[in-house]
């Protein structure tokens, strides 16, 4: 973080103070907390500046009517404030109630230990790194690349793919990593972001005509470990999942792409009409595929069902990954042979290396960045966001690019200015 971030918390008893500061006695150079009794007084201190983030106490036995009275008056005298509930467990209903009335996270007393620092981090980040305004209508915004990643067969490694190139990305691009499964994906497991936390399933709840900037980024949650890069996780909510429709995954994705230069979008293992509006609304398709047989037979199968797509001017490539040792790997020859794409990179195996990331919940590029397959994601990142092939099928007159660590890889020509 680059300064100290100033924290109010409105209590009249106290109580919170306490528990509060022995969550952040290891970060006292990271935030300064300050306690104020009621809304006036803490109004008065936002007026005198400095104040980044206010924490408000609610609950404890009050009445609702002169809860939501404070709630919406510090609300509209520090508009420009982000405010976070603190309530008891037992009153999260009211803290949900909250967040629709305009507060930006909340915090469950009996777990400070756990998700204060992570609460108010992500509150930093997303205050700090702001995505493009979104006043403006996704037609007069910027438009982003987007790049879609597919595993050729399920447990491939898609997921952790897209979120090292995402985060390879940020390092210098505004960044956004989609989850578009239609069920429980990993990222929310991968990441632990708070329970709060909104996600694709309260877009599809709208109609997808109605899907606005606004709501889009209210669910972007800030990976604070690799900063630009925000997540906007897959529906995670068990009783009540929404069926992600080709309208409504192009609606979301207009929306997405004029909120950052790159939108990485991680999709399921499938054929269905919303993967293919997807694709054809994407700069590219980068195809994950292991180098075993029945993954190679099952690659090439897709790469002919989306000839029949109008997906002509996406680029389409594959992503060889070698998530475990085989004793009789594919040779990449053949492999090149049966798919007909360009192979856009091979990582090497990195068996223990993903596993400590996920245990970190932490990138493989951010965790170990010199790491052999961080190298190789880097590079991935780099190839197909400044490089894109003449067509999809290789050309004979490509070079084949020799790398003394890896599989050759195709070198592709030059992207256009967009």
């Amino acid at each position: 973080m680059d300064k100290n971030t100033f924290v109010l918390l409105i209590d009249e008893g106290s109580s919170a103070v306490d528990p509060i500061r022995r969550a952040l006695a290891d970060r006292a150079d990271q935030f300064r907390l300050q306690c104020v009794e009621n809304v006036p007084i803490a109004l008065a201190r936002v007026a005198g500046g400095g104040v980044d983030i206010l924490l408000m106490r609610i609950g404890h036995g009050r009445s609702e009517g002169d809860l939501w009275d404070e709630f919406l008056k510090l609300h509209a005298g520090a508009s420009r404030v982000p405010i976070v509930v603190i309530c008891d467990s037992a009153d999260e209903n009211l803290a949900e109630t909250a967040l629709q009335k305009g507060a930006a996270d909340y915090l469950i007393r009996e777990a400070y230990d756990v998700d204060l620092v992570r609460v108010l981090s992500s509150i930093v980040a997303k205050t700090s790194h702001p995505f493009e305004s979104s006043h403006a209508a996704p037609s007069s915004a910027k438009h982003g690349r987007v790049l879609a990643f597919m595993g050729a067969k399920g447990g491939a490694g898609t997921t952790t793919v897209a979120l090292n190139v995402a985060a390879a990305l940020a390092q210098n691009h505004s960044v956004i990593l989609a989850e578009f499964h239609p069920i429980l994906g990993t990222l929310t497991y991968y990441c632990q972001p708070h329970r709060s936390s909104q996600d694709l399933g309260h877009l599809l709840k709208k109609d997808h005509g109605a899907i606005s900037a606004r709501e889009v980024e209210a669910c972007l949650w800030p990976c604070k470990e690799a900063p630009g890069l925000q997540l906007l996780f897959g529906p995670r909510d068990v009783k009540d999942l929404p069926t992600i429709g080709p309208e409504d995954a192009r609606a979301v994705l207009t929306v997405l792409s004029a909120l950052a230069d790159y939108v990485v979008v991680d999709l399921p293992v499938s054929l269905s009409e919303t993967n293919r509006a997807v694709i054809e609304d994407s700069d590219l398709l980068a195809l994950v595929v292991e180098r075993d047989l029945i993954c190679a037979q099952s690659a090439r199968q897709i790469l002919q069902a989306m000839d029949h797509w109008k997906a002509g001017a996406v680029v389409m490539g594959a992503v060889i990954v070698n998530r475990a040792g085989l004793v009789s790997p594919l040779p990449m020859r053949e492999l090149e042979a049966a798919l007909s794409v360009p192979i856009f990179e091979s990582i090497p195996p990195a068996q223990d290396l993903c596993a400590a990331a996920q245990n970190a919940h932490i990138p493989v590029v951010v965790l170990d960045a010199e790491s052999l397959p961080a190298i190789s994601l880097r590079d991935l990142s780099k190839v197909i966001s400044g490089y894109v092939p003449v067509r999809r099928w290789v050309e004979p007159a490509a070079i084949v690019e020799q790398h003394p660590a890896r599989d050759s890889r195709i070198k592709m020509s030059p992207l256009a200015a967009r």
